[in-house]
């Protein structure tokens, strides 16, 4: 299998840059088992194409490509890179190396089978768990040449299609704050190094920065600077180094932008619990890419270009702001496949300029999910984004999700302007379920809105709105934009009406409206 021209791919300013043009990643991740058969790939890979994705996130796991030491067997990937490139997708490998989900359940049955060479994690109370310890160099070794080899394979036949890598997979120590193997106890009782000290100190802000700051110390052991905090600590640096010693084997073949996901620490508030686990460490995995042990992560393991939440529970607006300040990018590698997931793939875009979003199990939608036709428009209208972001680099964007808590919004603009959204503009013949979500995108000249269940119109600061000048339904497709409607009349007035995808009209009003709308507006509008 030989490969086209590979993709020049960079992070520039906060943006995804590939071949030199700006670019939003609109994707998807497979189930865990859904690359692990050229069957199942096959069937994974068009389903998930199906609903409308660009971009497709799937894993490669060590047990699969290595099963003997130092063999390996590239024929899923290769049947990964046949599907990607027969759909017209590009790929993020997702390494599924020593951890996934904090465990060690893909490792090769050589490494599981031999604990005295890669030896295990262990709790206080010298409980063993199914985990390799990040203090071991036997497992890290190994584990470096095998994502070496899977990069040199890609960078000679998949550099045309692979944008990013993914290494590991939720990252972290579950069972207990800190481990207690016998390479870990003995570390804990050295000073701490130079580096993590240097790390917290410029951080700023964070648990591990106010227990540092607390000790008044720079120089000591973990509990003398750290306190209650130091388990998670050490664990950070441990995972971190690890990390970076895998990462840095894999780019000296592919250079392309590397990152690493988060099972991220939220309060699990009654039915969340089995999806978060909880607020302390090693209920949640203990020492992965967290927004408290950020700046261990990005000092220890400089190979890691995005620290990248899973987001499926919490303040989705706070993980976003933090993490992207804690990265200078955002990307969502998980998230959820369900409307609510599609409102908030748009707060993400549009709000804080993620390079990607990808929702979870895009190969498992059935035809007759009722959230299928709202994933298909969602996925088809953030492509339409990509392609706005792209030819207008430079434009601003928001992005607004519409709750029943917060119907409609206000969006300032400068000083004198400022957009009004509402959710239940004329609801009692229009509602709109779900409520709306929606992108705008400022280009100079004109706005595009782009979404659905909302009215929307632009108001000077003295509160007299503008007049809509033009308004272009469109279909924005990669040869250009095609104008489908020009919209006026009962379509438009002071207010511009985005219907929901399955909008309704009821009520009194006699005449018949027509709801029927692509979900992209280009607007003009002028002081009246």
């Amino acid at each position: 299998m030989s490969s086209p021209q590979a993709l020049r791919v960079e992070l520039i300013g906060g943006n995804l840059v590939v071949d030199g043009r700006r670019t939003l990643l609109v994707a998807g991740e497979l189930h865990n088992s859904g690359a692990s058969t050229t069957i199942e790939i096959a069937r994974a890979v068009g389903a998930a194409s199906d609903l409308g994705i660009d971009t497709l996130l799937a894993p490669v796991s060590w047990d699969l490509l290595e099963p003997e030491e130092g063999r390996f067997d590239f024929t899923l990937v290769d049947a990964l890179l046949r599907a990607v490139r027969d759909r017209g997708l590009r790929w993020i490998p997702l390494w599924f190396g020593s951890w996934k989900n904090g465990m060690s359940t893909y490792i090769p049955r050589w490494v599981s089978q031999d604990p005295e060479r890669f030896p295990r994690l262990r709790t206080s109370a010298g409980r063993q768990i199914d985990a390799l310890t990040p203090f071991s160099g036997s497992a890290r070794e190994a584990d470096a040449r095998a994502f070496a080899a899977l990069l040199a394979h890609l960078a000679a036949h998949g550099s045309d299609v692979v944008v990013m890598v993914q290494v590991q997979n939720e990252i972290g120590m579950l069972g207990d704050a800190r481990d207690h193997s016998d390479d870990a106890d003995a570390r804990w009782s050295l000073p701490v190094p130079e580096s993590v000290v240097a790390a917290v100190s410029t951080a700023g802000t964070g648990r591990l920065h106010d227990a540092l700051r607390a000790s008044g110390r720079t120089t000591g052991t973990w509990t003398e600077l750290w306190a209650d905090e130091a388990p998670e600590a050490i664990m950070a640096w441990a995972y971190a180094e690890y990390v970076q010693a895998v990462a840095s084997a894999g780019r000296r073949h592919l250079h392309v932008p590397l990152f690493v996901n988060a099972w991220l620490d939220v309060d699990p508030g009654g039915a969340e619990v089995a999806l978060t686990g909880g607020l302390r460490a090693g209920e949640y995995p203990s020492g992965g890419p967290l927004r408290h042990t950020a700046a261990i992560w990005k000092a220890l393991a400089p190979s890691i270009d995005i620290l990248a939440p899973d987001i499926y529970v919490g303040d989705f607006d706070r993980i976003c702001s933090e993490y992207r300040a804690a990265s200078g990018a955002l990307l969502i590698p998980e998230m959820r496949c369900d409307v609510e997931g599609v409102g908030q793939m748009f707060r993400a875009v549009g709000e804080f300029d993620a390079v990607g979003v990808s929702p979870f199990a895009v190969d498992s939608v059935p035809e007759d999910d009722p959230d299928r036709a709202r994933l298909i428009d969602g996925f088809r209208l953030l492509r339409a984004v990509a392609r706005l972001r792209e030819r207008h680099p430079g434009a601003r964007t928001r992005g607004f999700v519409l709750t029943p808590e917060v119907p409609r919004l206000s969006l300032e603009i400068g000083e004198a302007l400022r957009i009004e959204v509402d959710g239940e503009y004329r609801s009692e013949t229009f509602p709109a379920d779900p409520p709306g979500f929606g992108i705008l995108v400022e280009t100079g000249d004109a706005w595009f809105v782009i979404g659905r269940g909302f009215g929307i119109r632009w108001v000077e600061g003295d509160g007299s709105a503008h007049r809509i000048v033009e308004a272009d339904e469109l279909e924005v497709a990669a040869e250009g934009d095609v104008i489908l409607r020009r919209l006026n009349g009962d379509e438009r007035g002071e207010w511009l009406r985005m219907p929901a995808l399955d909008q309704r009209q009821v009520g009194a009003m006699p005449i018949r409206q027509n709801l029927r709308l692509s979900g992209v507006v280009r607007v003009e509008v002028h002081p009246a």
